[in-house]
């Protein structure tokens, strides 16, 4: 596991095209890893950072306040991918699917 000075793990999140559909999204999957105890959630990417993404983008459907959001996570370090998660949740569960996140991203890091 790579681990910063600090002891913690450097994380960065990168979501591509971040807009008002997605930005609840990636504000409760950034507050989840800035809170996880030995995450070190960066502003951006450096070498032996644990980088996840979501290369594909956010697909949704719904209503507003029924949106489910679906879309693919990737983890990678220094550029070799980890590997990949499937996400689905809906915009009233966002912390549920954060919460996933972040457990996939623990067992990540400890990997590579």
């Amino acid at each position: 596991m790579a681990q910063d000075a600090s002891g913690l793990v450097p994380v960065f999140f990168s979501l591509p095209e971040e807009d008002w559909r997605t930005k609840p999204l990636a504000d409760a999957i950034r507050a989840a890893l800035s809170h996880t105890p030995g995450f070190n959630l960066m502003s951006s990417a450096a070498p032996g950072t644990l980088v996840i993404s979501v290369p594909e983008g956010v697909g949704d459907a719904g209503p507003k306040e029924r949106t489910r959001y679906s879309f693919m996570v990737r983890f990678s370090r220094d550029g070799v991918k980890i590997g990949d998660s499937m996400q689905s949740c809906k915009a009233s569960e966002l912390s549920v699917c954060a919460g996933q996140i972040v457990a996939d991203a623990q067992s990540a890091a400890l990997m590579h």
